[in-house]
């Protein structure tokens, strides 16, 4: 199995372990929800936008309260354990036991030696730079978020446009940069590897994070999304794998992925308000 291969499988655990409570509350429970009245507020300090009267609620099939904390509360403190366990159960297979799955078939030298690789940088050296990378990408990603309010007002656009779009390509510039330089040597293993570890991360770590947080503080986060987010995620992870199950780079298969984001893009920008809070 290449890397590819490993990357698409964490992928596919990802999305059944974020989205395994969205389709059970679908199914066995009646999700109620008001609408939520937003008002836009100006102050001195900047603007801001207010929601009030919002009301979220997890029934029953038979209308019974119990079902949020009896059921579905449970599945998902079960999800969260799982995700992170399959998390690193796929590093000690990539990082420790199969390493060889990184190496490139065109890249292999002929003979039966040995050539141990060229290290240019140390691991301290690596580790300093690496840390410093992801503070800057951080900050100029709370940067965006946090100034994404006037926008809103001045452009009329929804959240689910901006949330896939700026908000999702800000964060994960560099992960797309390095994504499309390997893919362009044809080297699609570790350009699917560098280009699902965003999603992989945020679904196997974040999100057991988040979670966490949730029981120790109470913010209404109860890991249940509405379908056209479930469903956006869902057809993306199978046009992508489907797309490079043969291993290889070309125009073809990235204009294909391109379509793909461009028409899940225009959906977004076409939806109406949403009437729900999830």
């Amino acid at each position: 199995m290449h890397s590819a291969g490993v990357g698409s499988s964490l992928l596919f655990i990802s999305v059944a372990g974020a989205f395994t409570p969205t389709i059970f509350t679908k199914t066995f429970a009646v999700i109620d929800c008001s609408r939520c009245n937003i008002s836009y507020s100006t102050h001195n300090d900047g603007d801001d936008i207010q929601c009030s009267d919002c009301f979220f609620s997890v029934h029953g099939s038979n209308h019974s309260d119990t079902f949020k904390d009896d059921k579905l509360t449970p599945l998902v403190y079960t999800c969260t354990v799982l995700l992170p366990l399959a998390y690193f159960i796929g590093l000690v297979y990539t990082l420790k036991t199969h390493t060889f799955i990184f190496e490139s078939p065109h890249g292999e030298t002929k003979g039966s030696g040995h050539h141990k690789p060229i290290v240019l940088w140390g691991r301290l050296k690596s580790c300093i730079i690496l840390l410093i990378a992801v503070t800057c990408m951080s900050l100029c990603a709370d940067l965006v978020a946090d100034n994404i309010d006037p926008l809103l007002r001045s452009t009329g656009l929804s959240e689910l446009f901006l949330g896939g779009t700026i908000l999702a390509l800000a964060p994960s510039l560099p992960e797309i940069l390095n994504g499309v330089q390997f893919a362009r040597q044809n080297n699609i293993n570790m350009s699917i590897e560098i280009g699902s570890s965003v999603a992989v991360q945020v679904c196997l770590l974040q999100i057991p994070i988040l979670v966490l947080s949730n029981s120790i503080k109470d913010m209404s986060f109860l890991l249940v999304f509405n379908d056209i987010h479930l469903w956006s995620v869902v057809l993306s992870v199978v046009i992508m794998n489907y797309t490079f199950i043969d291993g290889k780079s070309d125009y073809f298969q990235g204009s294909v992925l391109l379509i793909v984001y461009a028409i899940l893009i225009s959906m977004f920008y076409f939806a109406p308000p949403t009437t729900v809070c999830l």
